[in-house]
């Protein structure tokens, strides 16, 4: 067995990793009615499980395809952005809270093991942030504003090049 290899540390704490999960995301105002933890609760095993199953796939150098940007919400609605981001944090308080978590690693090995972890974390709640932010009814709204936004500034600025300026020498 690799001692870098997550997917034994999280099948160990596994448990622990939920319900440090559950009382992170309680904690946090819903950021709408689809934001209540008791109807998030049902999805963090199966979250969980898709994380181990996308560390166990990381690329060998451990950051090859990886994004350092957090995953966001255009509309704040979304509530799988708190759904994953406590999950990735409840897991590290596990992993450094608990004192048989990382035995025996060397620290260039807990590094790996943790950004292939953290990693694993943000290609999950992309995915799954990105599907769920494709449905939302909002979009819709928020690019046409976008656009407005878009069209108004062309032709300010259109404008301004049409106008001679006084000079101020």
């Amino acid at each position: 067995m690799n001692p870098g290899d997550p997917r034994p540390l999280l099948d160990r704490h596994a448990a622990r990793v939920l319900t440090r999960w559950r009382e992170r995301l309680r904690a946090l105002p819903p950021s709408s009615a689809l934001a209540h933890p008791d109807l998030l609760g049902p999805l963090m095993a199966p979250a969980l499980a898709r994380v181990r199953q996308e560390a166990a796939q990381a690329p060998a150098d451990g950051a090859a395809h990886a994004t350092e940007e957090p995953v966001s919400c255009r509309c704040g609605l979304n509530p799988l952005v708190a759904f994953y981001l406590t999950g990735e944090c409840a897991t590290f308080d596990v992993l450094w809270g608990q004192s048989d978590a990382l035995p025996h690693l060397a620290p260039g090995e807990r590094e790996h093991l943790c950004r292939t972890l953290s990693l694993a974390w943000r290609r999950v709640a992309t995915d799954e942030i990105s599907l769920f932010c494709s449905l939302c009814q909002r979009r819709t709204a928020l690019e046409a504003q976008d656009k407005e936004r878009s069209a108004a500034a062309l032709q300010r600025a259109a404008s301004h090049r049409g106008v001679a300026r006084p000079c101020t020498v």
